[in-house]
């Protein structure tokens, strides 16, 4: 089933249970971060774990309800996992492009273009990269494990002996991640609908974005120089690559994005609301 995850640690089949508690304990908190990013709430996902058996488990992902449009949210969930694992795996230090990575899930039989936007938009705004990383420290350090193998139905997502364990852990034991962790960046595909227009120098343009008006920087070149040559509107909608910075409260326990910092670096697809084909400018 698309939305069954298998998982199997090589070895004699007897495990360490801490291994398997904090194993399952990190799989569930990067299930629940997809799970929000993807504009789910906690009550809309079923997770369920088989007993383990010879070593392996399966991971069953559900909505807890019967809703059409939540019926697919257990193979979307588990496709995003797969997808950040096997990008996990390429250890990205820059974010590949979403095309990059659509190539990349192909070659594993994942095909869904969603999917790859879902990775693009989660591996480095969500932690899930930590997260992910921490999984495979919990299994390099239980010396009964020979190594570590995921599907996803008949998808052969990793295959890792022990020995190669090492090479996709990064260390961040020389890393200030109290002080990296302060401020960063979020980078990620976005829709936003056109409210107010600026054509003329710096000036931030206005939209709404999931529903919130914001207020935007657009350093597309390419894009601002077709500006002349194409009808813009209220309500017309933009596909974007969105950055904003946000910063950590102490004292709230929670990161703040800066409302200030809004950026348009990459218009991707521009649509009139009239919505004919006539209207729509890919760039």
């Amino acid at each position: 089933m698309e939305n069954e995850i298998k998982i199997k640690f090589n070895g004699s089949g007897n495990i360490k249970i801490q291994t398997l508690t904090d194993f399952l304990n990190k799989y569930e908190d990067l299930l629940y971060q997809i799970n929000n990013k993807l504009g789910y709430t906690p009550e809309d996902l079923l997770i369920e774990v088989s007993p383990p058996a010879n070593g392996s488990f399966k991971i069953n992902l559900s909505p807890k309800y019967e809703n059409a449009l939540l019926k697919t949210v257990g193979t979307i969930v588990a496709s995003t996992l797969s997808g950040l694992i096997v990008y996990h795996m390429t250890k990205p230090i820059k974010p590949a492009t979403t095309n990059e990575i659509e190539m990349l899930l192909e070659e594993k039989g994942i095909t869904d273009k969603e999917i790859s936007k879902n990775v693009y938009n989660i591996y480095h705004n969500s932690g899930a990269n930590q997260t992910i990383n921490q999984t495979f420290q919990i299994v390099d350090s239980d010396e009964k494990i020979t190594g570590l193998k995921i599907q996803q139905d008949s998808l052969n997502i990793i295959d890792i002996p022990k020995d190669k364990m090492k090479e996709y852990i990064t260390d961040t034991s020389s890393i200030d991640l109290t002080k990296a962790a302060k401020e960063d960046n979020l980078t990620e595909e976005a829709i936003l609908i056109v409210k107010t227009i600026h054509f003329e120098g710096n000036a931030k343009w206005a939209f709404i974005y999931r529903g919130y008006p914001i207020k935007a920087i657009v350093k597309d070149k390419e894009f601002l120089q077709k500006l002349s040559s194409e009808a813009f509107r209220k309500g017309d909608t933009m596909k974007v690559i969105l950055t904003r910075k946000r910063h950590f409260d102490e004292e709230l326990g929670t990161y703040l994005v800066d409302q200030s910092s809004y950026v348009i670096e990459k218009v991707l697809e521009h649509t009139s609301k009239t919505d004919s084909s006539q209207n729509k400018l890919d760039f």
